[in-house]
């Protein structure tokens, strides 16, 4: 047997081996051929697939996004429906508030319009009976302002008397003081004086030791006896009054007020009736008394003829002067002197606030 045979004898099994191997060789590289063919064609399906899938992915985002924004809408939808309901509840509420508020203020709008008509009719019965009281008021008021005026009218004739009374005084001392000078003058002149005046200081000179009852009696008789005779012819004289000093002569006050020009007016105390006497020069005691008292003022304010005129206004007598109220205050007043004697001070004295205003209204 020959070597090639051997060994092909000897490796029979071994190529059946290789020749099944080669076989399934083959036909693994065909499969592989195949399956690389297929992977290709998967791989490229993938491809497609994964773009398909990210193309799906991207429509399902954009789809979810829908969905979602649907939903969004959705619930906004059911949220603003719900809104719309809890507000629909809301406005029924408040219409049927509203409803009845519009009732009550009907109601309280008839109730007012009668309150109103009764505050109109109140009203108009208030301006009445203002207008009654302010008529009233001023019917009062005038009668306050006449009562004032005649308050003023009757201080006026007080004072007028009070001075008067003052020159009557003074000259009744003056008269009395005259009949003692002529009293002293005759008891050394007239033996009959002379003898009474000696009667009746021996008298008076018993009267002071005398004890017994019925002597003082006696005394007495004759000591009157005498003084009467006296008297009889120097009235007074045995009664001369203390000399009262200067100083201690009657105070008044000389009023004035202001008129609608501001100037002073200053209110005489003298009687129209005295003053249109002494116009007319029927002269009297009353109406040279109440020229000295003029007289007195113009010396002692030294009163010029531009100063103002004497005069009488509303029926009394005045001196309306051409001062102002600051020209007043320099004024200190002024005596009223009979000889050397003063019978009286003035002192300037502003009328009070409510005689003011009625002799203002009154002029």
């Amino acid at each position: 047997m020959k070597v090639a045979d051997v060994i092909r004898h000897q490796t029979l099994a071994i190529r059946d081996a290789l020749n099944n191997l080669d076989q399934q060789l083959e036909q693994a590289k065909a499969q592989s051929l195949a399956a690389d063919e297929r992977v290709k064609r998967a791989s490229t399906e993938i491809t497609r697939q994964r773009a398909s899938e990210s193309e799906k992915k991207r429509s399902l985002s954009t789809s979810s996004e829908n969905v979602k924004e649907a939903q969004r809408i959705l619930d906004e939808l059911d949220r603003k429906r719900q809104e719309a309901l809890d507000e629909l509840d809301r406005y029924r509420e408040e219409h049927n508030s509203i409803t009845q508020s519009l009732r009550d203020a009907q109601s309280a709008t008839e109730a007012a319009s009668r309150e109103f008509e009764r505050e109109q009719k109140a009203e108009q019965d208030a301006k009445l009976l203002i207008a009654k009281i302010r008529a009233e008021r001023a019917e009062k008021e005038t009668e306050r302002r006449c009562m004032v005026l005649k308050a003023l009218d009757i201080h006026l004739d007080q004072q007028v008397e009070h001075i008067q009374a003052a020159f009557s005084s003074h000259e009744q001392r003056a008269k009395v003081i005259r009949e003692f000078e002529a009293f002293k003058k005759a008891r050394h002149t007239d033996p009959e004086i002379g003898k009474l005046c000696d009667q009746r200081d021996e008298l008076r000179k018993f009267l002071t030791s005398a004890t017994v009852p019925g002597v003082k009696d006696m005394l007495h008789a004759s000591l009157k006896q005498i003084e009467d005779e006296i008297s009889r012819q120097f009235p007074g004289a045995l009664h001369l009054p203390e000399a009262a000093p200067p100083n201690n002569s009657q105070i008044e006050d000389l009023l004035y007020f202001c008129n609608r020009e501001g100037k002073a007016i200053f209110l005489l105390p003298i009687s129209p009736t005295d003053w249109s006497a002494a116009e007319t020069q029927a002269f009297t005691d009353r109406t040279f008394n109440a020229m000295c008292l003029v007289w007195n003022m113009v010396r002692e304010l030294k009163l010029k003829t531009d100063d103002g005129n004497f005069t009488t206004g509303r029926g009394r007598a005045v001196f309306a002067s051409r001062f102002d109220r600051e020209d007043v205050a320099i004024l200190e007043g002024f005596r009223v002197k009979i000889q050397d004697s003063v019978v009286l001070h003035f002192i300037l004295s502003s009328v009070p606030t409510e005689l003011q205003e009625a002799l203002a209204y009154e002029n």
